[in-house]
């Protein structure tokens, strides 16, 4: 779970708009969480090459070779750390990593979205919850 501080509060600041582009990246790791439960984390491997986002696709690795718990988070969390991201970027970094996080620590797909969801801020993740659950299976 990421650590937070003022800074990275004030780094994930964007627009409302921007945030809605979090529907299909939850989605997403709803579908790799499903994948893994169902055919365990190397399965994940097929999926690493689909990925453009190059955190997500260096995190997928590393969740499909096993690497889970502190290790994982520390490597993360230091891409974060050094990161020179701000608004969209950097929230959707500080998600993909939250998401990478629950997968290797095999979280349900529905505790997983739950988890995600907040970073549609407390006024929205309820509505953006029952949006993911009404469009998965």
């Amino acid at each position: 779970m990421i650590r937070w501080n003022a800074e990275l509060v004030r780094r994930l600041a964007c627009a409302e708009e921007e945030k809605r582009a979090l529907g299909p990246l939850i989605r997403r790791f709803v579908e790799l969480s499903r994948k893994a439960r169902r055919e365990g984390f190397q399965a994940l491997e097929s999926d690493i090459a689909s990925l453009d986002d190059p955190l997500f696709r260096i995190g997928l690795r590393l969740v499909a070779e096993g690497l889970s718990g502190q290790a994982l988070e520390d490597i993360l969390a230091t891409y974060l750390l050094t990161a020179d991201e701000k608004g969209w970027p950097f929230l959707r970094a500080c998600a993909v990593i939250d998401g990478l996080l629950s997968l290797a620590e095999g979280d349900e797909p529905a505790l997983m979205a739950r988890k995600l969801v907040a970073y549609f801020g407390a006024d929205r993740a309820l509505a953006a919850l029952q949006e993911l659950e009404g469009s998965t299976p």
